[in-house]
């Protein structure tokens, strides 16, 4: 009763036009949605000024990739990384392939199982699982540069090289990606002269 009545009193004292909370502006009010939060932190990562902080906005923008694919996604992709870290890799290996039939275009589960084929060295379909995650997320920066290593394992370093450049266009302090490019930009030189 007594709140009642002090927000009688607090309205009363007011002047009409005036609020008592300030509004905050219409960019504050509105709630983005994943993308576009995902296009701000891609945004911001294109321009971030050192490495560190690159890395930072990239943990955020994998963050965002991650919650991308729902619950069911979020749980198979949970398993996984567990029994990868219990080294047991064929459970992971079947926690992905669910993934990828339940659900075909989220980049993180293509992205995920290709990082495992690397790990078996199943060269093949990594190249098939990082192609597929770069085509359904073209700013996929690590994809890319796990895409590259991909092509350098299978004598192509030209190829390597323009995963490289693609994952440093959307992440230019991608640490892998700087070294590789540099790497193979002195191979590939040498090989001209």
């Amino acid at each position: 009763m007594i709140a009642c009545l002090t927000c009688l009193l607090l309205a009363l004292a007011v002047p009409p036009g005036i609020s008592v909370t300030p509004e905050r502006p219409s960019e504050e009010r509105a709630v983005l949605t994943l993308e576009q939060r995902l296009d701000e932190r891609l945004a911001a990562l294109a321009e971030a000024a050192s490495e560190s902080q690159g890395e930072a906005i990239a943990d955020e923008v994998r963050s965002i990739w991650r919650q991308s694919g729902g619950a069911t996604a979020s749980l198979l992709l949970d398993r996984a990384e567990q029994a990868i870290a219990e080294r047991d890799l064929e459970t992971a290996e079947r926690a992905y392939a669910h993934l990828r039939i339940l659900e075909p275009d989220f980049a993180e589960g293509w992205m995920a199982a290709g990082q495992l084929a690397m790990a078996r060295g199943d060269w093949s379909f990594a190249l098939d699982a990082l192609t597929q995650a770069v085509n359904l997320e073209p700013r996929r920066f690590d994809a890319y540069a796990l895409l590259g290593r991909t092509l350098e394992r299978a004598s192509e370093p030209a190829a390597a090289l323009i995963a490289y450049e693609e994952a440093l266009r959307v992440h230019p302090w991608h640490p892998q990606a700087r070294q590789a490019r540099a790497r193979l930009e002195n191979q590939l030189a040498g090989r001209a002269l």
